[in-house]
């Protein structure tokens, strides 16, 4: 099967590659700015053109934006190629990224402790909502997308942890973590007052019928939620980045350890056979919990010491 034309190979890497996985919102809402408007494959000098007015510069505003443009185009035209869906040229080539800034902030002990005093008070609706949805990036370190696109059976008992069936990840495989017992009865409040009047198959359903939790409603949520608990300045994304620093600085796991928790491919040769088990993942996951609701627990000494 040849696509006739570049807005019908946009389509089929949308439906056929990325459908069901947790970035196929995003990218559609990221195409529909510029690549969605286009019939015919853009022609180098227009990616050029279009990746300048977007992104300016070397760590200027919208130069990450303007990536992730370029990244889907040639993803897209790459992944016809390979198939032999696709019979034109790929314009991407040799067309760099922008160099942006790396974000390192984590979570502080103190913010980590007002998260925790939040989640057990939740009450309303939309707290044990919240406290379900940012408590499993809070205790898995998953990505915002993975935990808002979570099917409703994709987490099971397993012993008193529980079992996530992430699905399809980024590198394009199964893939399962540990969840810790903390998050477990987090789990079932939600389910319990979860609204039922329209089926869908996702644990945060979104306001579209059979869709789930968009990334502007998580956005906007997490806005509003990190002002009432008094965390100004952490992303949702910075939990994920917390929970790979304090595995690695304060519990002392070894690195693959991390990178298999994290769902990253290793690429080394040694990487191609040596593998982290499910079971391997799950002390460490529960260490990280009790670590954290550990935190709680301590005292602050006059002095400003624990």
């Amino acid at each position: 099967m040849k696509y006739p034309s570049f807005h019908a190979l946009l389509r089929g890497y949308f439906e056929q590659h990325l459908k069901g996985k947790a970035s196929y919102l995003n990218q559609v809402i990221l195409a529909k700015s510029w690549l969605m408007t286009l019939t015919d494959v853009p022609t180098r000098m227009q990616v050029c053109e279009r990746h300048v007015a977007k992104g300016h510069d070397h760590f200027q505003p919208g130069a990450a934006q303007a990536n992730n443009e370029l990244m889907l185009l040639r993803a897209a035209i790459r992944w016809g190629l390979y198939h032999e869906y696709w019979e034109g040229h790929d314009p991407t080539v040799g067309v760099k990224k922008f160099k942006t800034k790396k974000r390192k902030r984590i979570a502080k002990q103190e913010e980590m402790k007002k998260l925790i005093a939040h989640f057990e008070k939740a009450e309303t609706e939309i707290e044990i909502r919240d406290r379900a949805l940012f408590g499993l990036m809070l205790f898995t370190g998953c990505r915002p997308g993975e935990a808002r696109c979570a099917k409703l059976d994709a987490i099971t008992p397993y012993g008193q942890m529980g079992c996530w069936n992430k699905g399809q990840t980024k590198n394009g495989e199964e893939y399962e973590v540990p969840v810790p017992s903390h998050y477990m009865p987090w789990l079932e409040a939600w389910k319990a007052i979860r609204p039922s009047a329209r089926p869908s198959p996702y644990l945060f359903p979104g306001d579209k019928f059979g869709e789930p939790f968009t990334r502007d409603m998580v956005v906007r949520r997490w806005h509003d939620f990190r002002l009432i608990v008094g965390i100004p300045g952490l992303w949702n994304y910075d939990l994920r980045r917390s929970l790979a620093t304090i595995l690695s600085n304060e519990l002392h796991y070894a690195d693959a350890v991390i990178d298999a928790i994290l769902g990253h491919e290793k690429t080394t040769a040694l990487g191609h056979y040596l593998h982290v088990s499910f079971d391997a993942m799950t002390m460490p996951i529960q260490h990280y919990a009790d670590w954290l609701c550990g935190l709680r627990e301590q005292r602050q000494e006059p002095g400003g010491h624990a």
